[in-house]
């Protein structure tokens, strides 16, 4: 996994982690909790079928909540 930024709406995340798109499951995005508490917050709202507009790395994406990662402390998102 490579560092990756991502910004949804007004919250930008420097240190998100983009899985290896080969792995089993496709392409992830790990959001560390540590680094924006209120987006965490958000994610945890919002309902896992409500799709996320995102720029990841540049580039304009669509994410879906995967899970959430209580031992690592981060949500994971599904890149579509």
């Amino acid at each position: 996994m490579g560092k990756s930024s991502i910004r949804i709406g007004s919250y930008e995340i420097d240190d998100a982690q983009l899985s290896n798109p080969e792995a089993k499951g496709g392409d992830k995005v790990h959001i560390p909790c540590k680094s924006d508490p209120d987006l965490c917050m958000q994610l945890d709202a919002w309902d896992d079928h409500t799709s996320v507009p995102a720029v990841l790395d540049g580039r304009h994406s669509v994410l879906y909540k995967e899970k959430y990662d209580e031992q690592k402390d981060e949500w994971i998102m599904r890149l579509e």
